[in-house]
């Protein structure tokens, strides 16, 4: 007579054994693309865009040719995935710093200390790299330059603009578009800093710390009403 078991049992503080074959969990899943996105970072900085090849880059992270290619068609949206990675990672940390104010700074202070932040970032080698080969892809993959623009330079205005209101009880603005002030502040501070980083001319810190200065103080008196 044939004997049907029961399902196996495991004994108390046995771990069982993972299942074999098949699709990967969701946390190994998400341990993989964080993986193949570091080392595409890592490849994309160090060699350009043209020459990070999606054969090499499999076989750094790993996996197969069919795998990568299944989840990104071109080098493009790879690219596009790196970037986001780089935001979310610069700006998030950046974000909750300012959310609630430093402890009692006042406007003049927030923005140094914030504008000190950008330039760092700004002049970042990982920054310039990926800055210059947005500069060079842009007409090839335009999807690009509008993810830079909405989710990194968007984010850098959103950041200003929140600190701005949070100091509107306090001061009294010339101009009541917080966005465009925002935008106009990123314009003073980092316009020539990011032109010539990503044409590889540095300045000195002695240099970037009296621009900083000057363009805050110059960007306040243009903006308070109660500084005139």
């Amino acid at each position: 007579m044939r004997t049907i078991s029961g399902p196996s049992r495991v004994e108390p503080g046995v771990a069982a054994a993972p299942p074999r074959g098949g699709r990967p969990t969701k946390a190994a899943a998400a341990r993989r693309d964080e993986r193949l996105l570091e080392i595409a970072a890592e490849m994309f900085m160090q060699q350009g865009f043209d020459a990070t090849s999606m054969e090499r880059l499999a076989e750094a992270a790993m996996i197969g040719k069919a795998t990568l290619y299944a989840r990104y068609a071109d080098k493009g949206q790879l690219f596009a995935d790196v970037l986001r990675r780089r935001i979310l990672m610069v700006y998030g940390p950046l974000e909750a710093e300012f959310a609630k104010g430093l402890g009692g700074k006042g406007l003049e202070e927030t923005l140094l200390i914030l504008a000190r932040r950008l330039i760092d970032l700004t002049v970042a080698p990982s920054s310039i790299a990926l800055g210059r080969i947005l500069a060079a892809q842009g007409e090839r993959f335009p999807e690009l330059g509008k993810l830079a623009v909405e989710e990194g330079l968007n984010r850098q205005t959103r950041l200003i603009e929140t600190i701005l209101v949070q100091f509107s009880a306090v001061h009294r603005y010339a101009i009541d578009d917080m966005a465009l002030a925002a935008d106009l502040f990123l314009s003073i501070v980092l316009g020539r800093i990011s032109r010539l980083a990503l044409l590889g001319v540095k300045m000195e810190p002695e240099t970037l710390e009296r621009r900083v200065r000057e363009a805050v103080r110059i960007f306040l008196r243009g903006l308070l009403l109660d500084a005139r």
